[in-house]
Formats: C-alpha cells, sequence, structure tokens
C-alpha cells in the first residue's frame, strides 16, 4: 500500500473508516468507489484519493491503516475521582484532573455536557491556554428548556447564553465556540444532554459524572476515566462534531 495514500486518510476517524468498509462490503457502493458514494457517507473530500478505487482496493487501504494506527498504541487509563479519600487509592481528584488538562492544552478542546456554578475558576486555565496558545475550544452546553409561558424559544436561548458567559467565561475575548441541542430548550422538552467529557489535543479525554460544580467537583462521590489514546480521543471528538455537522447540536448565534 502506497504510504502517501495512506497517509490521506488520516484525516477520517476509525468509525468513519469502517463505516466505509461496511457500505463496500454490502455493496451499498459502486465499484470503482465514486465521489458521490463518499458524499452519501458523510466523509467526502477528506477520502478523495478512494474514488476510482475497486472493492477489494478500497478494503485493502482501509484495513492498511487501521492496522497501522492500531499497532503498538500505548493506551493508559487512569480512575478519577471525586469523594472521600480512600486509603491506598490510586485515584486523580476530579477537579485537579480539570485544571491541568485545561492549562496543558496545545490544539485544541472540546467540553461537552457539564453543569456550571464556579465555571470561571475551572476555566481560568482554559482561557489563558487559548490567548498564550490560540488554542480552539468548543463548548456544548445543556441549556435549561423555555418556560412554557416564554413565546420566543431564541430570545430563551440567547439569555442562557449570555447568563452563561456572565457567570462562567467574565474572562472576555477569546471565547469558546458554543453549542446546544435545540430540543433540550422547548418548552415541553424532556430530552437533555447528560453526556459529560473533555478531550484536549485528539489525545487525552476524560469522561466523568462529576458536572463543573462545587457539589460535583469537591461533595459528591463521582467517578470518571482519563484516557491518553489518540484512537479514542479522534473518535469521540468525530462523534460530537459529526453530530454538530448533521444538526443534532445548533452553534450559539445560529439561532
Amino acid at each position: 500500500m502506497n504510504a502517501e495514500k495512506m497517509a490521506g486518510l488520516t484525516a477520517l476517524s476509525d468509525v468513519e473508516l469502517e463505516t466505509i468498509a461496511r457500505a463496500v462490503r454490502q455493496g451499498l457502493t459502486p465499484s470503482p468507489l465514486t465521489r458521490s458514494a463518499l458524499a452519501e457517507l458523510s466523509v467526502g473530500d477528506r477520502a478523495g484519493w478512494l474514488v476510482g478505487l475497486d472493492v477489494d482496493a478500497v478494503l485493502a487501504a482501509i484495513i492498511a491503516v487501521l492496522a497501522e494506527r492500531r499497532r503498538g498504541e500505548d493506551t493508559k487509563v487512569d480512575l478519577v475521582w471525586t469523594g472521600p479519600d480512600v486509603a491506598a487509592s490510586a485515584a486523580r481528584d476530579t477537579a485537579v484532573v480539570v485544571r491541568e488538562l485545561f492549562a496543558q492544552a496545545e490544539r485544541s478542546v472540546l467540553v461537552a455536557g457539564f453543569s456550571f456554578d464556579h465555571g470561571a475558576d475551572i476555566f481560568e486555565p482554559l482561557h489563558r491556554a487559548m490567548r498564550d496558545r490560540a488554542v480552539e475550544a468548543s463548548i456544548f452546553l445543556d441549556l435549561h428548556r423555555a418556560p412554557r409561558t416564554e413565546p420566543d424559544v431564541a430570545a430563551h436561548v440567547r439569555r442562557e447564553i449570555d447568563t452563561f458567559l456572565i457567570a462562567n467565561w467574565p474572562f472576555g475575548a477569546p471565547i469558546p465556540r458554543l453549542y446546544y441541542d435545540p430540543r433540550t430548550v422547548e418548552p415541553t422538552s424532556t430530552a437533555s444532554l447528560h453526556a459529560k467529557c473533555i478531550v484536549v489535543d485528539d489525545r487525552r479525554a476524560l469522561v466523568t459524572s462529576a458536572n463543573f460544580t462545587s457539589r460535583g467537583q469537591e461533595r459528591n462521590v463521582e467517578v470518571g476515566v482519563l484516557v491518553e489514546s489518540e484512537k479514542f480521543a479522534r473518535e469521540l471528538v468525530h462523534q460530537w462534531r459529526n453530530a454538530a455537522e448533521a444538526g443534532v447540536f445548533r452553534r450559539s448565534g445560529e439561532l
């Protein structure tokens, strides 16, 4: 397999590569593969060099890329804990891990699903990373639903965003890209953004039950895992970004 061509697939996650392979195996795409078929799989130009290859060549390429990625990957997993100290515990403190992740970010940070009551303290190192190192940050917010008496849901969303920034991001620019789930703000909604995770530099990911609140960071019993794996981190980031591109999440300002 041509190394240059294999490198052309680095923008695709393992999930996306496996989606292409599954479609090809099931005969859902033409052979040779076409650009329009890739567009229907939501990978488009990122997999452009596969255009013109027959079924066997496409599968061989994808298998080779996945094998190369997984060869020798050293995944490290740490337990992250909020709660009473436990004798001989090797768990790391949630609040310490979160601040460390933000402080060490070099390229990108994704934050999703948390509730806040003292975000300014926790976000200060993230703002510093954005200001000093041009780190790109995205936050997926769990906004409260609009009151049943609110005739203008868009106005409610703007108030919710303003309230979040005033209470949790008093630093000013730069400001993260803010996203929300439009289903959760409808007056009759029973949906919520309950997942809670942080991904830094497409390399380190924290998945936890702890919110960015005094209870969640200091008083509750909360458990999480800190995973150092480019494969896992990339797939987690792609899941959120693909959901945003599909309209599951809406960016603030695109009301």
